[in-house]
């Protein structure tokens, strides 16, 4: 067993704004990772993970943007890239910097809102300093990746640059091949409390479709969602299969109920992966899921099985019953 890192104290690190000037290009240390990329299944607890490892003090990991695909995967922001023009001609590029800048980039806006990271580049980030990176940058799709997610990390004063989409599960591959020395985290939860957080919170918040016109037909909602849960969750146990045999020194599933019960533990294992050094804010985490917990400090063990409160049976044994051998596979007995 490989010797644990001991927990280092409490650091202050400040974290400059973009005010318009150059921001100061960091880079990794030799032995950490190029990149981390936190991938899973949406409700699975992608954001508390992500959380935990932007809290390290050398680690930013940039929040849902999408830029490699959506469910759906014409729904990725490259796609919208690509339809502005040839990124070898400036003029095209800084039509992209200034649609980002104006929160436009993404297509389909009146389907969905724009992802998270899209929309803290427009309200933090002035536009000339996003027309210099990318101008700046290789005139790939992973060229303005990189550029994108080093904006945030150089930003946050951070040298690890990362992100967190959950769809991304699907893009590992490409996501390794881009970034040969990063790092992929696949969270995994328990398939019948995704699809009780998923079904809360597309009821409370269905601001895009189908679930704004699902919503008035509860039924119809909760079919959909019951579906969705099966089909998603099935294939990220496939592709967990396929990547922890393909990428072993690059890839590491770890499973939401393990990080909230025993989070010192996961910290660990995640910080030997990863090749950083544990540190002790990643622990200092507050609740925040919507509910009697929110804002509470720590981590919030009852969320592995609060599931069990308002699950319905005919739900419960469905999922059991179509996702059977992979709910065993990832220890998730049906009972």
């Amino acid at each position: 067993m490989a010797p644990v890192r001991p927990i280092l104290g409490d650091v202050r690190t400040d974290q400059p704004e973009p005010d318009g000037g150059p921001l100061t290009e960091l880079a990794p240390a030799p032995g950490e990772p190029e990149a981390i990329f936190v991938v899973g299944v949406s409700r699975s607890g992608t954001t508390l993970l992500s959380r935990v490892l932007d809290h390290h003090p050398r680690v930013a990991i940039a929040p849902e943007n999408h830029y490699m695909r959506h469910l759906v995967p014409r729904l990725g922001v490259r796609h919208d890239v690509r339809r502005l023009g040839d990124l070898d001609d400036d003029a095209v590029v800084r039509r992209i910097a200034l649609r980002i800048a104006e929160g436009r980039l993404q297509g389909l806006r009146w389907a969905r809102a724009n992802s998270p990271f899209f929309v803290w580049l427009a309200r933090r980030v002035p536009r000339e300093t996003l027309e210099a990176r990318l101008l700046a940058a290789e005139r790939t799709e992973r060229g303005f990746f990189t550029a994108l997610l080093r904006i945030y990390a150089d930003t946050k004063g951070k040298p690890i640059m990362g992100e967190k989409t959950p769809a991304h599960v699907a893009c590992v591959d490409e996501l390794l091949e881009w970034y040969p020395g990063g790092k992929v985290v696949h969270i995994v939860r328990d398939p019948r409390g995704v699809f009780v957080s998923e079904l809360r919170r597309r009821t409370a918040n269905a601001t895009s479709l189908p679930y704004r016109w699902l919503v008035h037909v509860p039924p119809l909602m909760r079919g959909f969602i019951l579906l969705q849960v099966i089909w998603a969750w099935a294939q990220a146990v496939s592709w967990h299969r396929r990547l922890s045999k393909a990428h072993p020194d690059a890839y590491l599933a770890v499973r939401f109920e393990d990080l909230v019960a025993d989070p010192e533990t996961t910290v660990r294992l995640l910080s030997e992966f990863l090749g950083i050094q544990e540190h002790g804010r990643m622990l200092r985490q507050k609740v925040v899921s919507k509910g009697e917990n929110l804002g509470d400090a720590g981590f919030n063990a009852e969320a592995a099985e609060r599931w069990r409160r308002s699950i319905r049976a005919t739900d419960k044994r469905a999922l059991e019953r179509l996702l059977g051998r992979r709910l065993q596979e990832m220890g998730y007995p049906a009972e």
